[in-house]
């Protein structure tokens, strides 16, 4: 069977028509193109070439095979532009699963500015829990996954990506909006949309009511910030959202406040301990990092 350095040694030796030329090109001795000829002929168990005037011609039965090499070295070419892109995280499959307040408003923001120069990455994007995040990176369905809450599982690895803090959303013309900062506990005495006691969210408001005495009282549960900031931006109350669901532009129709105490946040990049980590997933978190560091796109090489 003749080799790919096979090939390309008779391709280069029909393409100049002598040995030294062929081996300038190839960065060999020219002995070693005229052993490899001979090889190549031993191998097919015919001639290729023939002695016309001090140049080698070649037979029509070696123009054949080079003619057929020319698709093996497009394919080969491709092959090393597709790892030369793989390697520059340009090219692949990237699959995200967040929860619902970083999947409906920064994850969007950051992927357009992402793929601007990897038009041929292809994206598969799905909402769900900590837990379901765990399922997915568990079973191989997922590359990362995106979440405030910390999972609870020994077969993942988390890095924290971006530092937030929750931040009283309210109407433009609520009266908490006249405020510059707003106190946790005086959203007993306003209309509050508020998570449930058995989420992450709800303890950590719960733990501010109970270090003053007091009880947390809200007339709408949810269980998504998601929720929580479209309910304000339709009038229906006020609410404590996520700093990562706030970012970017916001219609003025809503206002934003920051809390006393402040209530800080943090976003988790999760990554299964059972699948490797692609490059594409290991530089979308270094970009996303960037991103909620600067509060906007990085600048990229």
């Amino acid at each position: 069977m003749i080799s790919a350095r096979q090939l390309e040694v008779l391709s280069t030796v029909i393409e100049v028509g002598t040995t030294a030329r062929a081996a300038e090109l190839l960065a060999v001795s020219q002995p070693a193109v005229s052993n490899m000829i001979r090889h190549t002929e031993d191998t097919v168990g015919f001639a290729l070439f023939k002695r016309k005037h001090g140049r080698l011609v070649p037979t029509k039965e070696a123009i054949h095979i080079a003619q057929e090499a020319q698709h093996l070295f497009m394919q080969q070419k491709r092959i090393d532009n597709i790892i030369d892109e793989l390697r520059g995280g340009t090219i692949g499959r990237l699959s995200i699963v967040a929860t619902p307040s970083i999947g409906h408003s920064i994850l969007p923001r950051v992927l357009g500015h992402f793929i601007k120069r990897r038009p041929k990455l292809q994206l598969s994007i799905e909402l769900g829990s900590v837990d379901e995040i765990t399922r997915r990176l568990g079973s191989g369905r997922a590359d990362l996954g995106l979440s405030i809450t910390l999972p609870r599982h020994s077969a993942v690895n988390v890095r924290e990506v971006g530092e937030g803090r929750l931040m009283c959303v309210c109407p433009a013309d609520h009266e908490l909006a006249l405020m510059d900062r707003i106190s946790v506990t005086d959203l007993n005495h306003v209309k509050h949309i508020s998570y449930a006691a058995n989420t992450p969210l709800g303890q950590a408001i719960d733990n501010v009511f109970s270090e003053h005495g007091l009880e947390r009282q809200f007339f709408c549960e949810v269980r998504h910030t998601a929720t929580a900031l479209e309910m304000v931006r339709n009038g229906l109350g006020v609410a404590l959202v996520d700093s990562f669901a706030l970012m970017g532009p916001q219609a003025d129709t809503i206002a934003i406040r920051p809390t006393h105490p402040s209530l800080p946040l943090k976003m988790h990049g999760i990554t299964s301990k059972l699948f490797p980590t692609s490059n594409l997933t290991i530089q979308f978190q270094k970009y996303l990092a960037d991103f909620l560091k600067n509060d906007g796109p990085p600048a990229e090489s």
